[in-house]
Order: structure tokens, then sequence, then C-alpha cells
């Protein structure tokens, strides 16, 4: 059987307040727009000065594709520059969060392989 293709205008998508400052948008996914029990895909938005929660996953290795902005990534709790063009691997059971810079707002894609899964994401304490 051929591969079947999807695609998607993902400015259909609307984005999501996860935190104050800090969006996202879920294209690719178990309960996403595009499914795929493979892969997930999410476009998250950070405003400038603002950042995620902490948090980290049991079993899915996540990339993060900076896409635009500059701010910081922090991995196990050492920080990690990033800006357009950067890619960082994050491991399962790695704490991790970004923060966008002062000066703009920071833009990346979260790919995770397997898929994101509520039950496989687990919020740290702490900033």
């Amino acid at each position: 059987m051929p591969a079947r293709a999807q695609g998607l205008d993902a400015s259909r998508v609307p984005f999501v307040t996860i935190a104050p400052g800090v969006r996202m948008k879920e294209l690719a996914g178990l309960a996403a727009p595009l499914r795929s029990a493979r892969q997930s895909v999410a476009l998250f938005r950070l405003d400038a000065g603002h950042g995620n929660p902490s948090s980290h996953n049991e079993t899915s290795e996540e990339i993060f594709v900076i896409v635009a902005g500059r701010g910081v990534v922090w991995l196990d709790g050492t920080p990690h520059p990033v800006s357009a063009g950067d890619v960082v691997r994050i491991a399962p059971r790695v704490r991790h969060r970004a923060v966008a810079g002062q000066g703009d707002a920071l833009c990346f894609y979260a790919i995770s392989a397997p898929p994101f899964r509520p039950d496989d994401y687990h919020l740290d304490a702490g900033p």
C-alpha cells in the first residue's frame, strides 16, 4: 500500500495559552489535527521574558527547533542560550524549560517521539 501523505495549514490551528506569556499549538500527535502514533509536533511561542514551567517526560525524547528569537533552554538546571536556527535534544527524564529573552519572543517547534501523552508529562518543582 503506498504511503499516505497529509497536509495541514498550521495558521488555522489556534494557539492555546498554557502559562502566562506562553502559547502552544499542537500540530501532529495522538490527539492533534495531524494524527500520528509515532511522534508529535507542537509550535510554542513564548513572549519576551516569559517561560514555560520546568517539566520532564518519562519516556519521550524531545527536540526543540528554534525558529525565531533568543532565549535560554534549561536542561537539568544548566542554562543553554539559544537563537533562531539552533536545535536542542532533550533525553527522557531530563528536567527542562525554555525562557524567552527580554528583547523578543522565542518561537520553537517541540518534536517528541514517542508522541506527547499527558501521563508521560510531569511538572517539576521550582522555576
